[in-house]
C-alpha cells in the first residue's frame, strides 16, 4: 500500500556540480552525500526532498525530467501486488545506505519509484 510521497530524484552527470547548483541557487541543504554515488538534499521552506543520482555522460536518463518516488509501508507486498497486476518492477534493493526501493514504469513509460518506509 502506498502511504505518502517520498521524494523526487534527478539523474545528473556531475554529482558535485549538481549539489552545488541546488544549494547555491535554491537554498537546498545537504542531508546525505555519498561522493560519486548519491546525494539527498532538502529544502527546509518547502519541506521538499530532492535526491540526485549520477549517471555517465550520454545516459538517456539525464535531462529527461525527474523520477517520482512514493513510500510503501509494505514494499515486498506491494511489489508482489504490482507483479500480479502485470507491472514489471525491479526487485527491492538498497544502495549507499538508502532504504530499500524498487522501480517500475507506468502505462506511459514514466519511471516511478517505491521506497520502503523506515
Amino acid at each position: 500500500m502506498l502511504t505518502k510521497f517520498s521524494h523526487v530524484m534527478l539523474w545528473v552527470e556531475d554529482l558535485d556540480r549538481a549539489v552545488k547548483f541546488w544549494e547555491q541557487t535554491f537554498g537546498f541543504g545537504r542531508r546525505f552525500v555519498a561522493p560519486g554515488h548519491y546525494a539527498v538534499l532538502h529544502h527546509q521552506g518547502m519541506n521538499f526532498p530532492l535526491h540526485l543520482h549520477p549517471a555517465k555522460k550520454g545516459d538517456p536518463n539525464i535531462g529527461h525530467g525527474p523520477q517520482v518516488y512514493f513510500i510503501s509501508d509494505q514494499l515486498d507486498d506491494e511489489v508482489k501486488r504490482l507483479r500480479a497486476a502485470g507491472v514489471a518492477i525491479t526487485d527491492p534493493r538498497s544502495e549507499a545506505g538508502s532504504p530499500r526501493f524498487s522501480e517500475f514504469k507506468d502505462s506511459e513509460g514514466n519511471a516511478i519509484g517505491l521506497t520502503e518506509s523506515r
